[in-house]
């Protein structure tokens, strides 16, 4: 689902400039939007041995407070002024003695889609990080088995439609996701997801602003119309299953080419090199003998895409391993994450490693742009 929701997201930041263009939007001088909703959902169980967490839906409450850009800067005007923001969400997930309650924090992009004079529609994605009240505990919680730290990565997007009920109050209606995951950095981590329906009211506290852009500013936007080589080297720790047993390093070493195909976006292809220390704990339980440490070093080749959000950059990667002496995994891998250009040539790395729906590990590092 979590996929799916990524290909819309796609889709229409691509396209949303087209249908969005030139209409009105908060006022269009409006500089913060306080917004306050209730969320009524549950918890997926997307595991089959996962049911016993799912005991009733329940509600949440969410807090947001948003800035509506006014192309002040070039790609706030390239994605058609978006809504810079920060939420705070809570829930009590309605099993108490397991799952407990969760809270959120977290920054997010919203995103318009279509509008009108009194209506809008957007989609919006955030990232952050959560705090959930009960985790896995092999004596005490061990039923458990969704999540393993209290501190975790929260992802949350969703499709948002808003009213002008008045001259100051915005209705709002949205149905999305939240997830809940630390990236195998703890086990137990099949993650938690809870799918929502939300009511809400939005209130702008307008300014008088000026739209800054200039006219010939696009032409001096950064990276456009260059081919880039990058590299990339990262590194995180890992658990594999028994829970609760020794932590493994796990580095990776990218290297790939990114052709940019318009002011917002590039796709590109690379090699991949993984360094998994748990791959050698995993080789010798399967009795397969190994003479050096080496030997567990992962090979792949990927294809990817790339949106630019001025300095930001949010990634998605696919892959294919071309040698591994573990097959455990299968062949395909797969990236998502954040990259954050600190000048021309360094960047930072903030990426999640997946195989399908499973997190392999979190690749934290920073990279070099060759030119």
């Amino acid at each position: 689902m979590v996929r799916i929701f990524l290909f819309i997201f796609g889709y229409f930041t691509y396209t949303n400039s087209s249908f969005a263009s030139n209409q009105k939007t908060f006022g269009d001088s409006s500089k913060f939007i306080f917004e306050s909703k209730i969320h009524y959902g549950f918890v997926i169980s997307h595991h089959k041995y996962m049911t016993h967490l799912t005991t009733s839906h329940f509600p949440a409450f969410e807090f947001n407070i948003g800035k509506q850009t006014n192309s002040e800067k070039t790609w706030q005007s390239l994605y058609d002024n978006p809504i810079i923001g920060v939420s705070y969400w809570y829930a009590d997930l309605k099993n108490p003695n397991v799952l407990g309650s969760a809270h959120a924090l977290y920054p997010y992009l919203n995103f318009h889609i279509y509008k009108k004079k009194s209506f809008i529609i957007n989609y919006r994605f955030g990232i952050g990080i959560a705090y959930l009240t009960k985790k896995f505990d092999r004596f005490d919680n061990y039923k458990n088995i969704a999540i393993g730290s209290h501190l975790n990565a929260s992802i949350n997007m969703c499709y948002e439609f808003k009213w002008q009920m008045f001259k100051k109050i915005f209705f709002s209606a949205s149905i999305g996701i939240t997830h809940f995951s630390n990236g195998a950095i703890k086990l137990p981590n099949p993650g938690i997801n809870i799918p929502s329906l939300s009511l809400g009211l939005a209130y702008p506290i307008s300014v008088n602003s000026k739209n800054n852009l200039k006219q010939n500013e696009k032409n001096s936007y950064d990276f456009v119309k260059k081919t880039q080589i990058i590299s990339v080297i990262s590194g995180s720790i890992k658990e594999i299953y028994p829970t609760c047993g020794d932590k493994y390093g796990a580095f990776s070493l990218s290297t790939f080419y990114l052709k940019p195909l318009s002011f917002k976006r590039k796709i590109g292809a690379g090699i991949d090199l993984f360094w998994d220390f748990s791959n050698i704990r995993t080789l010798k339980r399967k009795n397969i003998e190994i003479n050096h440490s080496f030997e567990a070093i992962r090979f792949g080749f990927f294809v990817g895409h790339q949106f630019d959000f001025s300095k930001l950059s949010f990634i998605t990667h696919l892959g294919c391993y071309a040698y591994a002496k573990d097959k455990s995994d299968g062949l395909v891998y797969s990236r998502i994450g954040l990259r954050y250009n600190l000048n021309k040539k360094l960047l930072l790395n903030l990426t999640l490693k997946t195989h399908f729906a499973k997190a392999d590990f979190l690749e934290c590092g920073f990279g070099y742009r060759f030119f």
